[in-house]
């Protein structure tokens, strides 16, 4: 007999936020987490492994170390350090590296077309890389397949970059990117709250920081744009990063080791929303029995929501 959460599971997604929310274009809520709790929901995220050394720039420290992602109660903070850490797969012992956290749904949630919404703000240091962004769920050959980055920021810059990888018409590498400022847009300096978006159609894509439109490209800039092939969805990644060619050369270069030895670079995330259409066959994360009671209560509640200063 199947359990009760797996009964309710797809229905449920709606039921979390209270009502199934319109966001245009026939796109409903299919995905959310306020990271409420004491624990990452693992129906919704996977931590990220680290895997060994011939891996691309942005893995390179990512370990599973229990205090580099903390839960806060109504959020969720992907730490980057340097200390003694089991970053290693291989390793036994602890030993002094740089590690960072970093959460993804490659397991859980993936989607075609439709609006990600997500709410965050990160400590500057030099030679870090919080990063929001997205890959395809079928693989494939890099930039072939595509990547999405909805929000990427270096060291003390005080802009993000919003990007797109494919491939051009003649084969090669090709991004297209805006270079958006915090003064510029949504205001406020680049450690408060801002809100990074991306709403995704057949036509192309377009990026948003703090409501404000910061960009979009469309599918006539190739001929092998892959964003609107059949079936090719995409999963979320956020996390913290350290290092890499693109980072520590950047600026004045390196990474700040006494800033990250001592109280760490931090990047919160507030919450993720995604907007799509129901019509396509999305990887729905069954609820945890805690959000499914939290859900029913909000609904009870007419559905609010907090917002955090």
């Amino acid at each position: 007999m199947k359990s009760l959460l797996s009964l309710v599971s797809i229905p449920c997604i709606f039921v979390l936020s209270g009502f199934p929310v319109a966001y245009g274009n026939d796109w409903v809520l299919v995905f959310e987490d306020q990271f409420t709790g004491t624990s990452l929901d693992t129906h919704n995220w996977s931590r990220i492994d680290y895997v060994n050394w011939q891996v691309a720039d942005w893995r390179k420290y990512q370990s599973r170390d229990s205090e580099l992602l903390e839960m806060n109660g109504d959020s969720v903070t992907l730490w980057g350090r340097y200390g003694n850490y089991k970053t290693q797969s291989n390793q036994t012992a602890e030993k002094a590296t740089y590690a960072c956290a970093g959460i993804y749904t490659l397991n859980t949630f993936s989607f075609q077309y439709g609006r990600v919404e997500v709410r965050a703000k990160f400590d500057s240091a030099q030679g870090c890389w919080p990063a929001i962004w997205m890959m395809p769920k079928n693989g494939g050959t890099w930039p072939a397949s595509g990547e999405i980055d909805i929000m990427e920021h270096l060291n003390y810059e005080g802009s993000i970059y919003q990007t797109l990888h494919y491939t051009n018409n003649s084969g090669g590498n090709a991004s297209s990117s805006v270079h958006p400022d915090f003064a510029g847009y949504g205001g406020g300096h680049k450690s408060d709250w801002h809100t990074y978006a991306m709403e995704w159609t057949v036509s192309g894509i377009t990026f948003y920081l703090d409501g404000v439109k910061t960009g979009t490209f469309s599918s006539s800039l190739s001929s092998r744009w892959p964003f609107d092939d059949a079936g090719n969805e995409f999963y979320l990644i956020i996390d913290q990063q350290i290092g890499g060619s693109w980072v520590e050369g950047a600026g004045s270069g390196g990474i700040d080791q006494a800033t990250l030895a001592g109280n760490g670079a931090a990047f919160e995330i507030d919450y993720v929303k995604v907007w799509s259409d129901e019509s396509y066959m999305h990887i729905i994360p069954e609820p945890s029995l805690f959000g499914l009671l939290a859900g029913l209560g909000a609904l009870a509640f007419a559905g609010t929501r907090r917002r955090r200063s």
